[in-house]
């Protein structure tokens, strides 16, 4: 009601009066002036309640405005879990628009693995009308997954019936910085490496398991401390000037440094310190993280010391002896000072290998190479090349003859025994080659040239002694290197040949047998004698394909001659002992007749003595598997090796052959007859044959007659002859 309605009832009133009624003209004044004033009144409250209305549907938009913008979601469900309100926030949560939400069931947007866990807070709620928080991961309509917390109150509609009112909050950022924290806290604690972290005044605030563990102190032993407690003493004072001047400049420096452990032991860091710098630059804290590189350390110095040295004697290996071979060629150009390189090659040393086995060989070795530092001077240089090769490089030299007087006195002590820890006694000799710094090269590779070809020299004069190198040397080992290549292309385009030489019967001047003797025709060399061919084939290992080869030739001959109606002899075959020692020969041998036809019987193999004497015991095995297959077996060169006579009764032996060296000079020299003469009753003695080698004149056949010796070889007979020239031979006898 407005001032003009009220004024018109105030008039109506008025004039339904009575005119007993009425009233003074003042009085009528004064209701009216009242009745102006409450209007006035009224119309200020009408005004008021005007703006009320305006404020409180101002505040219901702000509330509305709050509720829909919330950082969080709210929902509205029913007690049968239908959506019946929702605020903006919860439908960009879900994905959903609020018109397609309402009405939907909650627990559609709930992970199916969560559930369970929804319904069983929602039951909880409903029966206790106690709020319920739990957290659950909620799926969006386009699949996407998050985490929220869930936070639901029971309340009553106005129908009086139950609602649920519910917030939901996005905690899956929180989530992933608490995982990121948990598996940063994780890493910290496990890390191998030692992590410490310090203030901006450098005392320590926290350090992990791996700190205690290398450092040997415990976390609060350490805290509120500086990292001074560690040090050192090895870095000087520029040494951490330069440190903090790169932290300071760069944030982070990285080096190697020496730290101190609680018990007092020191020992290398890898260390890093980074600076953490706040919003403003300025340095909050500093992250130390190190680990102990002891164990690396000593690796590379164990590798670099395997680099320079021989892993099983420790000696300088052949890269350190060519650094220092380099010097004193340096040094020689500048101050012309002499060296020498001796070459060391140790004799008998395989059959130390052979017969008590690897480990024996190395421990022997080692001691070789104890004694040959122990007898130099501190400036000599003592090194293993390799296998039993030994090489010494003596500094300074005064007199080139210096030189043999080391190398004599070598020679002397290693010749002494050795006792292994196996209780076996030892003996091994050394041959040694000479060059001489400046005479024999200028470079290392020369100088260790040179002294391998003097020490072949040495070891084909007999060993056990040195020389020294020449140009002839070098000439001679260039020929051996050519000799290898021609005799492997020999072996296979057969210039090899068999030549026989006859086998006379002292007694009826008749032959009966031969021995089978290697000859070589090149082409272009012509006849290469076998004193030249047999050691290098021995050498490289081909003797073995080369002895098997002149065992087939001369069996196959055999049966040829015995198809040919000629009569039987017996052919000697030389077994070298690389045969011996290797392979199956008493297999091989069997094969070989089986292929060739040829009668055992008629087959002689002959050993020399110092064959026989070395691993004795596997010898007698091997001699005993050819006897039995019917095969005679003969000794060579009798007398010539280094073994006891009385040795010879353990072999199963059938023929004694009487060295040359000892024929040669009979009748003039009575040693060599007297030799001879006991020979020849020894091995009556033992039930052997006696046969002569070497027989040239009719005086050395009438002694051999006259003390009974059996059979004879020599150029008196024949020489060695082609087969078809022993056969001739052989038919002019009948």
């Amino acid at each position: 009601m407005n001032a003009a309605d009220l004024r018109y009832h105030a008039e109506q009133k008025l004039a339904a009066r009575s005119p007993k009624h009425q009233k003074s003209p003042i009085d009528e004044q004064r209701l009216l002036h009242e009745l102006l004033v409450h209007q006035i009144e009224l119309e200020t409250v009408i005004e008021n309640l005007r703006h009320t209305q305006d404020e409180l549907a101002a505040s219901q938009a702000r509330y509305f405005d709050l509720y829909d913008l919330a950082p969080v979601g709210y929902l509205t469900v029913s007690s049968r879990d239908s959506i019946l309100e929702a605020n903006l926030t919860a439908t960009q949560l879900l994905g959903v628009p609020r018109h397609a939400l309402l009405s939907q069931a909650l627990s559609r947007y709930i992970a199916f693995a969560d559930q369970d866990i929804y319904y069983l807070h929602r039951k909880a709620l409903i029966e206790s009308a106690q709020a319920q928080t739990c957290e659950l991961n909620f799926v969006k309509a386009d699949g996407a997954d998050f985490c929220v917390r869930l936070e639901m109150n029971l309340a009553i509609a106005a129908d009086g019936e139950q609602i649920l009112r519910i917030v939901i909050s996005d905690i899956s950022r929180e989530k992933t910085k608490d995982q990121y924290l948990r598996q940063a806290a994780a890493m910290f604690e496990t890390a191998r490496e030692g992590v410490m972290v310090t203030d901006a005044n450098m005392r320590i605030l926290v350090v992990n398991r791996a700190f205690t563990e290398l450092t040997g102190y415990a976390a609060e032993e350490v805290i509120g401390k500086t990292p001074k407690t560690l040090k050192s003493g090895r870095q000087d004072q520029a040494f951490y000037a330069d440190m903090w001047g790169q932290i300071n400049n760069c944030g982070y420096w990285q080096g190697e440094i020496w730290n101190r452990r609680k018990d007092g032991e020191i020992y290398p860091q890898m260390l890093s310190i980074s600076a953490v710098r706040d919003e403003n630059n300025r340095v909050t804290h500093y992250v130390g993280v190190f680990s102990d590189i002891s164990q690396l350390k000593d690796a590379v110095a164990r590798l670099e010391f395997l680099a320079h040295h021989d892993p099983l004697t420790n000696l300088p290996n052949r890269l350190l002896l060519f650094a220092r071979l380099e010097h004193c060629i340096g040094l020689s150009r500048r101050e012309r000072k002499s060296a020498a390189l001796l070459m060391l090659d140790l004799d008998r040393f395989k059959d130390v290998n052979d017969s008590f086995g690897h480990l024996a060989g190395d421990e022997l070795l080692q001691q070789v190479a104890a004694k040959l530092s122990c007898r130099l001077r501190g400036i000599d240089t003592v090194t293993r090349l390799g296998g039993d090769e030994f090489a010494i490089l003596l500094e300074d030299l005064a007199r080139p003859q210096d030189a043999a007087l080391v190398a004599a006195e070598i020679i002397e002590s290693l010749n002494e025994p050795w006792r292994l820890s196996n209780g076996s006694e030892v003996r091994v000799g050394v041959s040694i080659g000479i060059s001489l710094l400046p005479e024999h090269g200028n470079s290392s590779e020369e100088l260790l040239q040179h002294a391998d070809v003097a020490l072949y020299r040495a070891k084909a004069e007999g060993r056990g002694n040195f020389k020294y190198f020449s140009e002839d040397l070098t000439q001679a080992a260039l020929r051996r290197l050519n000799l290898e290549s021609l005799l492997r292309r020999a072996l296979r385009h057969q210039e090899l040949l068999v030549y026989y030489q006859p086998q006379v019967d002292i007694s009826t001047g008749r032959i009966i047998g031969a021995e089978a003797l290697l000859r070589w025709h090149h082409a272009q060399e012509g006849m290469i004698p076998p004193s030249q061919f047999i050691p290098v084939a021995e050498e490289i290992g081909l003797i073995a394909d080369i002895g098997e080869w002149v065992l087939t030739q001369v069996c196959r001959q055999g049966r040829c001659w015995l198809d040919a109606g000629l009569p039987p002899i017996k052919l000697a075959v030389n077994l070298s002992p690389h045969q011996l020692r290797h392979g199956d020969i008493a297999a091989s041998i069997d094969a070989i007749l089986s292929q060739t036809g040829f009668p055992p019987e008629f087959l002689e193999l002959e050993l020399t003595e110092s064959a026989l004497m070395e691993r004795e015991t596997e010898v007698v095995l091997v001699l005993c598997q050819l006897r039995a297959l019917g095969v005679r077996i003969a000794i060579d060169d009798f007398g010539t090796g280094y073994s006891s006579l009385a040795y010879l009764k353990h072999f199963p032996l059938d023929v004694l052959k009487i060295d040359k060296t000892f024929i040669d000079d009979i009748p003039q020299l009575e040693d060599d007859k007297e030799i001879a003469s006991a020979i020849i009753g020894m091995g009556h003695t033992l039930r052997l044959q006696v046969l002569a080698e070497g027989v040239e004149t009719q005086e050395q056949l009438d002694f051999l007659q006259e003390h009974g010796c059996d059979f004879y070889q020599g150029y008196l007979k024949s020489p060695a002859l082609p087969a078809s020239d022993f056969a001739a031979l052989l038919r002019s006898q009948f």
